[in-house]
Formats: structure tokens, sequence, C-alpha cells
């Protein structure tokens, strides 16, 4: 029997539906599962109804909410997914702003296909792993592998 790969959830969170579109079509020959809000409110619903793997955010948001207020309320979270920001263009500080502040990744726009795949596995394997070593060094499990 072989190894079932599951689905990833991506979250794609940006006010312009032409975003969604891209990212639909960027993604949409593979497994993943894409869901969509327009705003960070949005976003916070769906994320408290539906598991989500990984979430590209747009960088800011009409009525002053931003990428920070998405990755505040994920932080929050059991399960905290990788967070990836988009942006009009290269911004170098927006980049190490937002890596201090625990964001997987950014992503200049245009997005570039092949480096949106590429960085979406690698947030997701690195929330996979890290999950696995938490369960790991729990003591129940510990035991269990020490037998």
């Amino acid at each position: 029997m072989a190894n079932r790969v599951p689905a990833i959830t991506v979250l794609s969170v940006s006010p312009s539906r032409r975003d969604h579109e891209y990212l639909e079509s960027i993604l949409g020959r593979s497994k993943w599962r894409l869901h969509c809000a327009s705003s960070c409110q949005e976003a916070w619903k769906i994320l408290h109804q539906t598991p989500i793997d990984v979430i590209v955010t747009e960088r800011s948001f009409p009525g002053g909410l931003n990428w920070r207020d998405l990755l505040d309320e994920v932080s929050a979270m059991k399960e905290i997914p990788p967070v990836i920001v988009t942006t009009r263009g290269v911004d170098g500080a927006l980049w190490a702003e937002a890596l201090s502040a625990g964001a997987f990744d950014l992503l200049p726009k245009p997005l570039d296909p092949d480096e949106v795949r590429r960085v979406i596995s690698l947030s997701w394997r690195g929330a996979r792993d890290v999950r696995a070593l938490k369960a790991f060094r729990r003591p129940e499990v510990a035991a269990a592998v020490a037998m």
C-alpha cells in the first residue's frame, strides 16, 4: 500500500480577487486545497473553523489591518500555521521585519509560480517537522519509543 500524502490546505488572504485566482492557477495542478478570505476578519473565521496548513497573506488591508494582525491571531492557536507575506516588489526591510516577527517568508509580487510552490512546500514541511518534534518530546511518546 502506497503512502498517502495529505493534501496541504492553504489560506489565501487578500482583498484582491485576482490574487486568489492567480494563486489558484499556481496550485491548481497539485493536491493542495485553497481557501480564500478577502479580509483579516474573514480569515480569522476560516482559521477557527477549518484546519489550515499554510497562510499566504497580503501585506495590508483596507481599514488598517495588516499581516501582523493575522500573525498575532494565529500565534494564539494550538496548531500555528506558517504565514507567508506577499508584497509588491522586493522590500528588504519588510522581509527582515516579517521574519523577526515570526512569519515564514516574504514573496514579492508578481508571484513566481515555482517560488510559490517551493516556499509553501518548505513552510508546510517545516511546520510538520516541528509538530512531530513536539510530539516526540512528550513524555508518553518518548517512553513508548524507548521501549
